[in-house]
């Protein structure tokens, strides 16, 4: 159930570990998406973006539902920024 819920993408897998993580007490996590520079469009944006979005769109609403449901949501704070923080 689980694992079907993140998606069995690797973003998946790693929110998936970081939920992990956090339930033993890791207070501090970073979660990379790496692979060159895919996220640094200067052309063919709005369709770069829509695949690139569309990789964690499940697993990061997989992740807060499942922090939610185990009550860590209110004591976990999520950043999300790109490589200019934005």
């Amino acid at each position: 159930y689980i694992q079907k819920m993140y998606g069995d993408g690797l973003q998946g897998r790693q929110l998936l570990m970081t939920r992990r993580l956090l339930e033993k007490g890791v207070r501090f996590i970073q979660v990379w998406h790496s692979g060159g520079q895919e996220w640094d469009n200067h052309s063919a944006i709005e369709k770069s973006l829509r695949r690139l979005c569309g990789q964690w769109d499940q697993p990061i609403a997989a992740f807060l539902t499942d922090l939610k449901q185990r009550g860590m949501l209110d004591s976990t704070l999520l950043l999300w920024g790109g490589e200019f923080g934005r």
